[in-house]
């Protein structure tokens, strides 16, 4: 079962409100994802994307997209609220989003203010403990990254527009996040799918993500895996 696979799963266990609706909100939507939006667009009843990125804006799953931080959308979302002029969300994801967070508490507790209480945050992020995570850190504080993606993406380089932060993207660092943004529950599952990474390298090197799976997997070091899937419950 591959990552997206797993967030779908997931995404079927679901809670609807009271009402048997399911407003889903994807927080860091972009132009959208084969892998997850059409699944999560026909399971919503309500599917409404936010972005600071005006990529959003050619994101054809959602009912509704706005081209904003999830702080400002946020408030104004609490406002409406408070006016009776809409409803809490049952449900979020953040899509490859946690590892741009230099916030992730302050993040959390924008998400958290739009979900009504029981309601389900789903995220995947890069393992800041797997050599990807790591690397991807130290590219970034040394100004490396977009230089290094010339060479190795370069039909990425034009549509990577957030600088990777990975700050707290390991599993103590989603729940104590998680618990200062006021969750009561934190899941964290760790997954390893050495395939994912297999672009990024060279072609020299692309056997070295399904060796180091079979290190880990062999001498159960699981903490090493690639990816964080988070499951958070407001």
């Amino acid at each position: 079962m591959n990552q997206y696979e797993r967030l779908r799963s997931l995404g079927a266990a679901l809670n609807s409100g009271a009402d048997d609706s399911l407003r889903i909100l994807d927080v860091g939507a972009g132009p959208g994802s084969p892998n997850y939006s059409p699944y999560f667009a026909e399971l919503a009843t309500r599917y409404v994307g936010v972005d600071p990125d005006e990529d959003i804006l050619e994101n054809n799953w959602v009912d509704e997209a706005h081209h904003m931080s999830i702080e400002d959308y946020a408030e104004a979302h609490r406002a409406a609220v408070a006016t009776g002029d809409d409803e809490l969300y049952d449900a979020a994801t953040a899509i490859y989003v946690w590892e741009h967070l230099p916030d992730p508490a302050g993040f959390l507790r924008s998400v958290r203010s739009v979900l009504r209480p029981g309601a389900t945050l789903l995220c995947i992020t890069p393992n800041g403990l797997h050599p990807f995570g790591v690397m991807s850190k130290v590219l970034a504080k040394l100004d490396l990254t977009d230089r290094v993606l010339r060479r190795l993406r370069p039909d990425e380089i034009d549509h990577y527009h957030f600088p990777v932060v990975a700050t707290r993207n390991t599993m103590w660092g989603v729940r104590s996040a998680a618990e200062e943004a006021g969750f009561a529950d934190a899941e964290v599952m760790l997954h390893d799918e050495p395939g994912v990474f297999v672009p990024y390298l060279p072609d020299r090197l692309k056997r070295l993500p399904y060796v180091y799976s079979r290190v880990i997997g062999a001498t159960n070091v699981d903490v090493l895996s690639g990816t964080l899937i988070i499951r958070l419950t407001a």
